[in-house]
């Protein structure tokens, strides 16, 4: 098998050959070539080499392929900063009137968006040169409710949540970023993209309860779900933090797969997520793959791989790995998942 067999055999519930592997790897992968952020992030031709080079280097089976949090923010008008050598990072609120903000969520404005563009253009270089023989996953960040808070500001956005009185109006809000979320997966499958994927990082337990998961975005991951379905759009969820409040809910969902972060109970998560969707990540990008030791690395790899058996996972970090992970670790890492065999 090559590496998009082995990944879409899991996907499809299949057991692969091995455990197939995927990092979330775009600052690395920069950095690898000594390339800054701001030289990765606009140019199409630099973030297709670094992803590409990153694969080789490591034996991936997958290119998770990212630019940064802030694509959809940036291109509705959300105020945006870009460091030289850090990811773009939103810096404010588009406006603190609900209705003009509903007025900029306007899914034709990503089609005017430089860096949609760009993104747009990495893809379709990526699959003219290992289309087919490694799995192409188009990040879409952010989902609908993370995108209505980025532009609404995130302190104003989570006490509205609980105001009664404005409830109405935030789900209208997270509509309209639906429509422009919804938008992104199509043109990231039509450059090229295998399968898609999202972040809806805000929505988790870690930042809000359960009630308010089920209410205002719970929702619009099941329409994304049958939309995407509908369009022959596989897609990933991640969402960040610990998952161990909401994990039954976001495994019924049926997602084509869940990418989970380390906080979360991983052998509960081996249960839940069987013969439902298949399972991302784990692995602690910051506190493992950065600042653990290449044995430390290589052990909670099979750790991990032990949990779930080998099967209905795509190993990888939990989350995005930070600039300049050191290289002796990514090897521990892949190493291990090739060695690994199941226990007897």
């Amino acid at each position: 098998m090559n590496g998009l067999e082995r990944i879409k055999t899991v996907l499809d519930g299949k057991q692969a050959d091995m455990p197939p592997i995927m990092l979330h790897n775009f600052m690395p992968a920069a950095s690898e070539l000594g390339m800054t952020m701001e030289q990765y992030r606009t140019s199409p031709e630099n973030i297709a080499k670094a992803h590409i080079t990153m694969a080789r280097k490591y034996s991936l089976d997958g290119i998770l392929l990212d630019i940064d949090t802030c694509m959809e923010a940036s291109a509705i008008g959300v105020p945006v900063d870009y460091p030289e050598d850090e990811p773009a990072r939103v810096t404010g609120p588009a406006s603190n009137d609900i209705h003009a903000l509903m007025e900029m969520m306007n899914p034709d404005k990503l089609m005017k968006c430089d860096r949609i563009q760009i993104m747009l253009e990495a893809v379709s270089l990526i699959r003219s040169r290992v289309g087919g023989e490694l799995l192409i996953r188009g990040n879409c960040d952010q989902m609908a409710f993370s995108l209505a808070m980025l532009a609404y500001g995130m302190t104003d956005f989570m006490a509205d949540l609980l105001d009664e009185e404005r409830e109405e109006q935030i789900l209208a809000l997270i509509d309209r970023a639906y429509a422009v979320h919804l938008q992104y997966h199509k043109l990231m499958k039509q450059a090229g993209a295998d399968i898609t994927s999202f972040g809806d990082s805000s929505c988790g337990p870690d930042l809000i309860s359960r009630d308010c998961y089920l209410k205002f975005a719970y929702p619009f991951h099941q329409r994304l779900k049958k939309d995407l379905e509908q369009e022959g759009i596989q897609t990933i969820c991640h969402i960040c933090g610990n998952l161990d409040n909401i994990v039954e809910d976001v495994a019924g969902i049926g997602f084509t797969g869940v990418e989970i972060d380390y906080k979360t109970n991983i052998e509960n998560a081996a249960k839940v997520f069987a013969g439902k969707s298949a399972v991302f990540g784990i692995i602690d990008p910051s506190g493992m793959f950065y600042f653990g030791t290449p044995e430390q690395v290589a052990e909670e790899t099979r750790h991990v791989l032990d949990v779930f058996q080998g099967k209905n996972l795509v190993i990888g970090a939990g989350c995005a790995l930070p600039s300049n992970t050191p290289e002796a670790n990514l090897r521990a890492f892949a190493e291990a998942a090739r060695n690994w065999s199941a226990k007897a």
